[in-house]
């Protein structure tokens, strides 16, 4: 049986690049954020794979019935993707996060799944997360770069970080803890240590990204459209340059219980 494992977190943490990594293990195959898909009924033309969706040997039964799909729920359709995988994998990724439409999702998931669910929780500084949030609203044209659309995200990054840990309380042998700094700084020893946890008996290989033609990410960052090797991976440490005084006590006064917790001084 296919385990379904569900990055959870808040958006801009690096879950793009969590996943990507993943795949370097035959073992693991990669479906993007699968709430996305539910909520834009499909509307990107090409999957990570490089087929169009209806090409796709994983997207590609779903679309074939329109109907099909808007009768699903996120839930139902990560478990419609793990029974068409037939035991192909031995993990199925859903990197839908818990941010306000998914804060239920491991919930549900691991109630329908029992034993083949893991949560794997991702946090980030939130101050990073904040003013990534802020930038990719100027740059939509949306909101400015304000202290208010700074402090928006920190309360989305403490709810969602919340959810995480409520789950991880409830169900303890159903989660997992990493940092989007120790996979930057370390991905050889996160990796490594992460899907041995996951699949024991496995090796995480760093030379075999993008070899297995295991990704199938719709949605997500545009990093799912790249070519990543290790070489290339560096922690964004951008919002130390850049954010202002004013957004980091903000974002730091919203999030404090949870940004101690985790370390973020």
């Amino acid at each position: 049986m296919t385990k379904l494992v569900y990055i959870g977190g808040y958006g801009h943490s690096g879950s793009t690049l969590l996943e990507y990594l993943l795949t370097a293990s035959p073992d693991v195959i990669a479906c993007g954020e699968v709430a996305s898909v539910v909520r834009q009924h499909g509307r990107k033309g090409r999957c990570t794979c490089g087929r169009r969706i209806k090409r796709c040997p994983v997207w590609g039964p779903v679309f074939a019935a329109s109907a099909r799909l808007d009768g699903m729920t996120h839930e139902s359709l990560t478990q419609a993707l793990m029974s068409q995988d037939g035991s192909e994998h031995a993990i199925l990724v859903d990197s839908s996060k818990t941010a306000w439409r998914a804060l239920l999702s491991p919930f549900r998931l691991v109630r329908r799944l029992k034993h083949d669910f893991h949560l794997l929780h991702l946090v980030r500084d939130p101050r990073a997360v904040s003013w990534a949030a802020a930038k990719k609203a100027g740059r939509r044209g949306s909101q400015p770069r304000t202290p208010l659309r700074c402090a928006l995200a920190a309360l989305g990054w403490s709810v969602a970080n919340l959810a995480c840990e409520l789950f991880g309380r409830r169900y303890p042998k159903h989660y997992l803890r990493i940092s989007y700094e120790d996979l930057a700084r370390s991905p050889d020893e996160v990796m490594g240590d992460l899907l041995a946890k996951l699949v024991p008996g496995s090796r995480w290989r760093p030379e075999e990204l993008g070899r297995h033609h295991n990704r199938h990410q719709l949605y997500g960052n545009r990093m799912r459209s790249e070519s990543l090797s290790l070489a290339k991976v560096k922690e964004d440490v951008a919002w130390m340059r850049e954010m202002p005084r004013r957004h980091r006590r903000l974002v730091s006064a919203v999030t404090a219980p949870l940004r101690r917790r985790y370390g973020y001084t």
